[in-house]
Formats: structure tokens, sequence, C-alpha cells
């Protein structure tokens, strides 16, 4: 497979556990075929708690890479088809390139552990919600 990028010869390259994606030397790019994000999602192998401690400017950013990447179409890797773009997931901040036909997704350099941080955050946010709820719980009913 190539690189939509810069035509470069995609390599094979373990990623976190037994995830192995194919990345571009070259750029530093990432093609993952469908599922491999989702295994990345679960597997937790690398520590961002520094990251985390970071707030960035979430308006400026998202701002940014829907204008760097709104001048570029790319041809997936696997099956040559159009791929589109678009945010991860609401207020990831992350924008991706996804084949509508085979569902592999292509991540610029950095966006993997973009989209790590943002898995951990979101799991960080949820656990505080929860705690929150049951905390306002237990208050109600102990009174």
């Amino acid at each position: 497979m190539k690189c939509p990028i810069d035509g470069t010869e995609l390599a094979p390259k373990r990623y976190e556990g037994d995830i192995n994606i194919d990345a571009c030397p070259l750029c530093g790019g990432a093609w993952l075929d469908r599922g491999e994000l989702e295994a990345i999602e679960e597997t937790r192998e690398r520590d961002y708690s520094k990251e985390l401690r970071r707030m960035p400017d979430l308006g400026y950013r998202a701002y940014l890479l829907a204008e760097q990447k709104s001048e570029r179409m790319l041809q997936c890797p696997s099956c040559n088809n159009e791929m589109e773009t678009r945010e991860y997931a609401r207020c990831s901040q992350v924008m991706i390139d996804v084949c509508p036909k085979c569902h592999g997704i292509w991540l610029d350099q950095g966006e993997i552990k973009e989209l790590e941080l943002f898995f951990e955050r979101s799991r960080l946010e949820a656990r505080s919600l929860r705690m929150a709820f049951f905390t306002g719980l237990r208050s109600l009913f102990s009174k």
C-alpha cells in the first residue's frame, strides 16, 4: 500500500499490544484497517497523564484543523476510493480521513496520540460524572 500523502510504500509497524498498523516512514502518517482504532482505544499502554493536565485552546485548534484538511482530497491506500475528512467524534478536535467503502482510517502524524488523549480524557470525565451522580444519590437518600 502507498501513503495517500506522499506515495511512499507503507510499512507494517507494531503500535500497541498486538495491534499492527501500516505507517509511512516519510511523513509519519498511519493507515488503520477497520477495527484497529477501536482496539487502540481499548488498549492502555502509554501514559498521557502529563498531557492531560494541559488544557489546549480547543476552539482555535478546531479552526486550524478544519482549514488544513479542507483543501485536500486523499485516495484510500487500500481500495483507491476517495476518502472523507471528518472530526473523529464530537469535541475530539481530531480530523481524520475515512474511507466510506472499506472503512479504513488515515491518520496524519501525531493524530493517533491525539486520539488516545481524547479517549483517556473521555474516560476520566465519565468516571468523575459517575462519581458525582452516585455521591448525589447518597446525599439524597441519607437525609
